[in-house]
């Protein structure tokens, strides 16, 4: 880690508590309520395929570039409905307009629940997302870490989870969005688009989640994952321990300040989040040409994806303790 990170965490930690003015108010339900989490069989763990995860990146960096309302992005909906249909899960666009630095854009989160779990407006117990967009730039973009990592890990997690419909009936994934700025850095008014808008949807349901986590850049074994520093310490310590045995090639940390990312809307509305996110401000290819598949071992999304379901059977929701 090098120490010119701490200054931008500076600078995005007071731009976090701008974005918590006046962004997702909660419109309080009758009697709020969040469901409990029950935790998951620690043992599927086990049986995550980074191999599998990293077809999943393959096959959506094969589509081009992916900002929101392209052609690519189009493309990679229609994978991930297929391929989550496969696994039992049922999915939903959420669609919606919003106004960017380039004009009123269209953008569409996709949002998938298991067979064997409640439907909408009722929230799950816990709700782990990552966003599919990939940057605007000047030349073609694909993200293949940034963007196309945690979607590749997420798919598989789905796959994983459907084997134990009670284990997949907790937990509701979110593929945002409208992460990326249009221009070059996420503001109160320009960004985190899908995952605003998400949020603002939690905090109308009739109950509520317990647990949000969120992915982003995980795919690149030489360089630290950090996780956010604003988690509940119970979470700290979970996700702490099992890192320890997962044995990454640099240990997972936690980051010197908040880093804005889509977790930010969701703790917004007071749902307690776990971010994690590769060291990307010492990524030279970061909103680069070489953000390419290359970048991305199998062995990494491994234990990025053993790390999430080893959390995810230990973790406690607030509301159970």
């Amino acid at each position: 880690m090098k120490l010119r990170l701490v200054p931008l965490a500076l600078a995005l930690a007071a731009l976090g508590l701008i974005l918590t003015l006046g962004q997702c108010k909660k419109a309080e339900p009758a009697t709020p309520q969040r469901v409990a989490y029950p935790t998951i069989p620690s043992d599927l763990a086990d049986r995550f395929s980074g191999e599998d995860a990293h077809a999943h990146i393959e096959k959506i960096v094969s589509f081009g570039p992916r900002p929101p309302a392209s052609e690519g992005f189009e493309k990679t909906l229609q994978y991930l409905e297929a391929t989550l249909k496969g696994f039992g899960w049922n999915t939903t666009r959420q669609t919606f307009r919003a106004a960017t630095p380039d004009g009123p854009v269209d953008f569409t989160n996709l949002l998938a629940r298991h067979s064997s779990a409640p439907a909408h407006p009722n929230s799950l117990p816990v709700v782990l997302g990552g966003h599919i967009d990939s940057k605007k730039l000047p030349f073609p973009f694909v993200g293949a870490n940034d963007g196309g990592s945690s979607t590749g890990v997420i798919l598989e997690l789905a796959r994983i989870l459907s084997a134990k419909p009670s284990a997949a009936s907790q937990i509701e994934l979110a593929f945002f969005d409208g992460e990326e700025a249009f221009r070059p850095n996420i503001t109160p008014s320009d960004g985190l688009y899908g995952s605003k808008y998400f949020a603002h949807d939690l905090s109308t349901r009739p109950t509520w989640p317990s647990i949000g986590i969120v992915l982003d850049i995980v795919g690149d074994p030489n360089f630290h994952l950090y996780y956010n520093p604003e988690t509940p310490v119970a979470f700290a310590t979970i996700v702490e321990k099992v890192a320890a045995t997962v044995d990454f090639k640099k240990p997972l940390l936690k980051a010197p300040g908040p880093i804005i990312d889509d977790h930010i809307p969701l703790q917004n509305t007071g749902l307690p989040c776990l971010h994690v996110i590769g060291d990307f401000m010492n990524m030279s290819y970061w909103h680069q040409p070489g953000d390419t598949l290359d970048k991305l071992s199998p062995e990494m999304l491994e234990k990025v994806g053993k790390l999430t379901l080893g959390f995810l059977a230990e973790a406690q929701s607030p509301s159970s303790k």
